[in-house]
């Protein structure tokens, strides 16, 4: 692993991930607000707290998992560039993890408006705030990375469909079909026919008689 390869977008995106993993697994998100009677007025206090993975139904924990996504691919991101040693697994990686970034954005800003629970009863803790801020962190470093390496969303798309070969690589030309019809003409370059067996008769001068015939 060579360090000296992580550039500033793998390690922002790293920090940030790093910070969102914690959030979402050691940190409280919510808060049951109770409100208590006393003689001397309504006393509101904090109950039960309680993270992001506690009594969460079937679209928190899909949220979640794109959560966690965005911030094992940050960390990943890191580890593939300083263990690499071409550029086109980093570009891709750089790539997912801007786009799952965003993605975890959406997620903890939908987890904050649709709370477990109703509003009012319910309070946000510190630990959903660092996921939000940590979420951006882990999308700004990937985006940053991409710029640093040049490319865009559409050419890592293209590189996952080609599995990375190179964009807009040419195909290789096709021959032309050979000519098997039958008045096809000849090449030209054909050999010239080859010339028949000498004779050993003397050449005839123009207007003598042939020989007399020897009689048995």
């Amino acid at each position: 692993m060579d360090v000296s390869k992580l550039r500033r977008g793998e390690l922002i995106a790293a920090a940030g991930g790093i910070v969102l993993l914690v959030s979402l697994f050691f940190l409280d998100w919510y808060a049951v607000g109770v409100d208590v009677s006393t003689p001397f007025g309504d006393i509101s206090s904090s109950g039960l707290e309680f993270g992001a993975w506690d009594g969460q139904g079937f679209t928190g924990t899909i949220a979640n998992l794109v959560i966690l996504a965005a911030g094992v691919a940050a960390v990943g991101l890191a580890v593939v560039t300083a263990t690499s040693r071409t550029v086109t697994l980093p570009v891709a990686a750089s790539a997912l993890t801007a786009a799952l970034g965003i993605a975890a954005v959406v997620m903890v800003f939908l987890r904050i408006v649709f709370q477990p629970g109703q509003n009012e009863f319910v309070e946000l803790r510190f630990g959903i705030w660092l996921a939000l801020i940590s979420s951006a962190v882990v999308a700004y470093g990937g985006w940053d990375s991409m710029r640093e390496e040049g490319t865009t969303f559409e050419e890592a798309r293209d590189r996952l469909r080609t599995r990375g070969e190179p964009v807009g690589r040419p195909a290789p030309p096709t021959p032309p079909p050979a000519d098997t019809r039958a008045d096809a003409p000849a090449p030209a370059h054909a050999e010239p026919p080859e010339p028949g067996p000498p004779t050993d008769a003397p050449p005839q001068e123009e207007g003598s008689k042939p020989p007399p015939r020897p009689t048995p």
